[in-house]
């Protein structure tokens, strides 16, 4: 049997399978912390550090990638943000299941949050046509939208659901807690979906740095490397004539932070496109400012 066939027929339901068997092992430790936060930081630093610790080739593939985004700082700083990053991913994942699955309370979650500029965001609510909200995967990024809703905006999110969690999981938990969820689906287009929430004038919150498959995308230069970024969304913004809305939290602080709303881009969407380069090196200059609460082991961002 060739390799190929092999991985795609053998290794990649086992890798899956053992994602899925993760995922649950995830909640029901979640579960079992749950009404106790500092055992439930504790757990998910160790977690973090055993990632960092247990599997080389991705921690040389994350400390390359530090190296092209952060040229300046000494390889020991590099290796201190790559660790970082991952206990403070697992941390999150850890609290953000404890309040989908209803044993923490959205409050606790958001801890105190202050938010910075809800005028810009006001301004471009009060055109009618909707608003393309942009963030970041950013500490525990789940908190700006989050706190966007009750905050009592009318927030709509795309999400990408992994294949490990049961389908409906997230949607399910965030429309509980107040938002609408638009889930990326290979069978049902979100075009038409994100069109509907942005003509309805809600505010329609993506993720800039969720990378797409080699094969789609605008290349665009991130960080020291050329990646694939999602066009679709601001391609939407356009034929919806929505303003572009950047909301980036700042984690050590719990800031929310509103920037004032840019144009959709004109025209077919191009990299050197004016919005969409103002975009990206926000992005990079947020991601910089606060490099270990960003997810360097991002599996797409990773690929070279």
């Amino acid at each position: 049997m060739k390799k190929s066939v092999l991985a795609k027929r053998v290794l990649l339901p086992l890798r899956r399978a053992g994602r899925r068997g993760l995922f649950r092992l995830l909640r029901v430790v979640a579960r079992a912390l749950a009404g106790h936060p500092r055992a439930t930081r504790a757990v998910g630093r160790f977690v973090g550090g055993l990632n960092y610790a247990l599997r080389p080739a991705e921690r040389r593939r994350d400390l390359a990638n530090l190296r092209l985004a952060l040229p300046e700082r000494p390889q020991a700083e590099l290796a201190d943000i790559a660790r970082e990053s991952l206990c403070d991913a697992s941390v999150g994942a850890l609290e953000f299941l404890q309040m989908v699955d209803g044993t923490m309370d959205a409050a606790q979650f958001l801890g105190p949050v202050t938010a910075y500029g809800r005028e810009h965001l006001d301004q471009a609510l009060a055109g009618g046509r909707g608003v393309l909200g942009v963030g970041l995967h950013l500490g525990h990024f789940g908190k700006a939208p989050l706190w966007l809703a009750q905050a009592g905006y009318p927030v709509t999110i795309v999400i990408r659901e992994a294949r490990q969690v049961p389908p409906g999981y997230y949607v399910g938990a965030l429309q509980r807690l107040g938002l609408e969820a638009i889930r990326i689906e290979r069978d049902q287009a979100a075009a038409p979906r994100v069109l509907d929430a942005l003509r309805r004038g809600r505010l329609v919150m993506i993720y800039l740095d969720q990378g797409v498959k080699n094969d789609g995308g605008i290349p665009i230069q991130f960080l020291g490397k050329r990646v694939p970024m999602p066009a679709g969304p601001l391609v939407l913004a356009r034929r919806a004539r929505a303003p572009i809305v950047p909301v980036f939290l700042h984690p050590e602080d719990h800031d929310v932070v509103i920037h004032p709303p840019l144009p959709a881009p004109a025209g077919a969407l191009r990299e050197d496109d004016p919005t969409l380069q103002a975009l990206y090196r926000m992005a990079e200059a947020e991601i910089r400012a606060h490099p270990a609460y960003w997810q360097w082991r991002y599996r797409r961002w990773g690929r070279d």
